[in-house]
């Protein structure tokens, strides 16, 4: 099947999915919680057994690693799906997906904002945090306000080829502010740690931190959807590559914090 008729293949089932009622997605949404609950217990048994200790500075990792993952799943499922058959039935589980997405991302933002002060005072929103605030808040902004129009009622009151403009810019729009406000704020703390190793408070300072494993995720996620939009056929080599490339760096990562071991 063609890249062209798989894009009308994708707006087809998007726009006949505007109309479910939740209950009829039940099995979709239920996968999509699913997904994201396994994330959550992976995460948090990481970072609990790489910190000594659970909290809410660690649920609020937890719940911007769930976000980004759940938010680059949902990205990868347009390009896989134009670039293997297999992949189609996929297709139907990208609003879901996108939802539960929004619902971790929230979930940090208001943690961050109101009930963690003393690790994020709101001083640092207009000073050395301002530009990873910035694009923090313009990325929830922009889901939200996907999510508000996601209905059919909306896409009748815009019109279904204006509604599907901003669906389909906005999604990546909002990944690209995540994706800046994750390596504008984390960047510093990665080239520290493959310098010197985590702090030696940690309980495994030789474990990298999930900031650092979020990020080579979201490098391959964009990495695969420019081959794909460049070509059809360097998208499914670039694919291919990252199945086994983006293991591989995670492995040399964790071998390489061995190295700061005492």
């Amino acid at each position: 099947m063609s890249k062209s008729t798989k894009d009308f293949q994708s707006i087809v089932i998007v726009k006949d999915r505007t109309s479910l009622k939740w209950g009829e997605a039940a099995y979709e949404y239920a996968l999509a919680f699913f997904f994201a609950a396994v994330l959550f217990i992976i995460f948090s048994v990481y970072l609990y057994n790489r910190r000594g200790f659970y909290d809410l500075y660690i649920i609020n990792k937890v719940f911007a690693g769930v976000a980004i993952f759940q938010l680059g799943i949902m990205l990868l499922m347009g390009s896989l799906c134009r670039m293997f058959d297999a992949f189609d039935h996929f297709l139907k589980f990208r609003k879901e997906f996108g939802i539960v997405a929004l619902f971790f991302a929230f979930l940090h933002s208001v943690s961050s904002l109101f009930f963690l002060k003393s690790h994020f005072p709101i001083e640092k929103y207009f000073t050395t945090g301002k530009i990873p605030f910035i694009f923090g808040l313009t990325g929830i902004t922009i889901l939200i306000l996907i999510f508000l129009i996601s209905n059919k009622k909306s896409m009748n009151i815009i019109g279904f080829k204006r509604w599907w403009i901003i669906q389909y810019w906005g999604v990546r729009a909002a990944f690209l502010a995540v994706t800046l406000h994750v390596f504008v704020m984390k960047t510093p703390g990665w080239i520290d740690w493959y310098k010197k190793g985590g702090a030696s408070t940690l309980i495994h300072p030789e474990w990298p931190g999930l900031g650092l494993i979020e990020g080579w995720f979201i490098f391959f996620v964009i990495l695969i959807r420019i081959a794909e939009a460049i070509n059809i056929n360097l998208g499914r080599l670039i694919w291919y590559m990252s199945i086994f490339i983006l293991p591989l760096i995670y492995f040399l990562t964790f071998s390489w914090g061995k190295k700061f071991l005492p």
